[in-house]
């Protein structure tokens, strides 16, 4: 379970970051909490924190429609740029990100992605319920009605509401 101080300390790193790059992967579009889905998550957190984003899978069209700029992106892609110092090229950021941000990708390619990162020095946050325990931050293992209590928390703290869907 995650506890509450455990989310004040992520809330804290997240903010002590100048630049942060949040990676929306395809299970954003496919999780539902009841009436909220986990891009509706993805925006409020991408929005609080002023983060760049990255959208991957088919995320584009959801994050648009909500007003987050963002590029559609394959997640190679997005690396390559990261571990080539070519962020300001792919990426249009003004500086290479202190953290990446991951939300709605399988273990496989989150491991994956935590890695190459890991190589070439960015730090990582898993906001997914698995576990990566070569990442920065990562939320444990968890339950669906865990997970979702856990990203509320985020949300909360942050000062950011979740929007429904529309």
């Amino acid at each position: 379970m995650v506890f509450k101080f455990q989310i004040n300390e992520l809330v804290r790193y997240l903010h002590s970051k100048n630049e942060k790059l949040m990676m929306c992967g395809e299970i954003c579009n496919r999780i539902e909490f009841g009436d909220t889905r986990l891009i509706d998550y993805a925006v409020a957190i991408a929005s609080k924190l002023d983060a760049h984003v990255a959208a991957t899978g088919n995320t584009v069209v959801e994050l648009k429609k909500r007003g987050i700029a963002t590029r559609k992106m394959w997640a190679a892609e997005v690396i390559y740029y990261l571990q080539h110092e070519r962020w300001k090229e792919g990426l249009n950021m003004a500086a290479r990100p202190d953290v990446v941000i991951l939300l709605g990708y399988n273990i496989d390619i989150l491991r994956a992605i935590v890695n190459s990162l890991g190589a070439v020095g960015i730090e990582t946050v898993v906001l997914d319920n698995i576990e990566v325990e070569e990442a920065t931050y990562s939320l444990p293992r968890l339950s669906i009605p865990e997970w979702k209590n856990a990203l509320d928390k985020l949300c909360s703290i942050s000062g950011v509401s979740h929007a429904k869907r529309p």
